[in-house]
């Protein structure tokens, strides 16, 4: 029987979370299903192939308040008559992100569920000192207040074992994966050629969280004779400075800085084996991306994500955060020995899979 299903999100700027959202939405439609998307931005920039939707959206103005409790209550009853125009009963309506779970909280919206795309604990990590215990203890309280006896998900284990670590007393909550679109990717992977034939690869914004650091200096240590193409827009963040180590390590010929590509997938398809570097990820969609593209992975094992998707003859290519021995020893392993990559290692993560998962919750409204 097809539902009617709502999806919120904090914007249509497009990124990680908001690809995966809309994804959700197309294979929810695909199944049979009334589908919106609401954001809570009057932003309606996308990269997703809107003249291919098969669902509705929409756009709220964001209201400011520098009284955050009464900004999240004008922006609650904004959601609420948006809702209330729209005119339909939704099913389930899902939640996504922090500050837009907030929100959502506040609407009193039935048939809720609360998605969590990262960890609390990278949250609270990104200070130091007096500053880090002092956001500890706020999001201690907010997770335990807002979430009590409430439907949530997380897009990992980690995630879900970080959200009770930080008090989350819910009615429920379970782990459903990121949906991938297997065929999709797999024909994106094919939409152009590339020059480059012998190297491997990293994806993602240049940000410490990403430890480019570590990744050139595991690079340089590992010795391998493979380019080491960096895919991202390095103009940003730590780009700069990562520019500089390559300059000071004399790797000028051996790392490529590729800047910023809309479709990465023929990228990932040709490379010798992918790397993460990351000290944080909720679930790092790249990783999985790779093995659609049966394209083997090192990573290190950071929380949350990698060890469940790193398993069987995968798992020893998890590098402890960090070590740069570690990880330049592994991704010499791979790519003097590389595994093959076959289903068994990403069937799981589905986007019907995915969907199918939401569409069994039940609610006691």
């Amino acid at each position: 029987m097809s539902k009617n299903i709502c999806l919120i999100v904090g914007s249509f700027n497009i990124g990680g979370l908001q690809r995966v959202v809309l994804s959700l939405a197309q294979v929810f439609s695909e199944l049979g299903n009334k589908v919106v998307v609401i954001a809570l931005s009057n932003d309606k920039k996308s990269s997703f192939p809107l003249d291919e939707c098969k669902f509705s959206m929409y756009a709220i103005k964001k209201r400011r308040n520098p009284i955050r409790g009464i900004q999240d209550m004008e922006n609650a009853k904004s959601l609420q008559n948006q809702i209330a125009e729209i005119g339909v009963d939704f099913d389930l309506v899902i939640s996504n992100a922090f500050e837009t779970n907030r929100i959502c909280r506040k609407s009193n919206i039935p048939n809720m569920c609360y998605c969590f795309h990262g960890t609390v604990s990278a949250i609270v990590n990104e200070k130091t000192g007096f500053s880090r215990f002092r956001r500890k203890i706020q999001y201690l309280l907010l997770i335990k207040k807002l979430y009590k006896n409430q439907k949530l998900i997380s897009v990992s284990d980690g995630v879900k074992q970080d959200l009770i670590k930080f008090g989350a007393h819910p009615e429920d909550i379970q782990t459903i994966y990121n949906p991938f679109d297997i065929n999709d990717i797999k024909r994106q992977s094919k939409a152009y050629a590339i020059q480059e034939k012998d190297y491997i690869i990293h994806l993602g914004h240049f940000n410490s969280d990403k430890q480019h650091d570590i990744l050139i200096k595991a690079y340089k240590k590992s010795g391998i004779k493979q380019k080491l193409l960096l895919l991202g827009d390095d103009s940003k963040g730590t780009g700069g400075q990562i520019k500089q180590l390559v300059i000071d390590l004399n790797l000028q010929n051996h790392v490529i800085f590729k800047g910023l590509i809309s479709n990465p997938f023929p990228y990932v398809k040709n490379a010798k084996a992918l790397i993460l570097s990351s000290k944080n990820e909720g679930l790092p969609t790249v990783l999985i991306e790779a093995l659609i593209l049966n394209t083997p992975i090192v990573s290190t094992n950071c929380l949350s994500g990698p060890s469940e998707i790193l398993i069987n003859e995968l798992k020893p290519f998890l590098s402890p955060v960090g070590d740069i021995e570690a990880l330049a020893k592994n991704i010499k392993k791979m790519v003097n020995s590389p595994i093959e990559i076959t289903n068994k290692y990403f069937d799981k993560f589905s986007a019907e899979k995915s969907a199918r998962q939401y569409l069994s919750l039940t609610f006691n409204n």
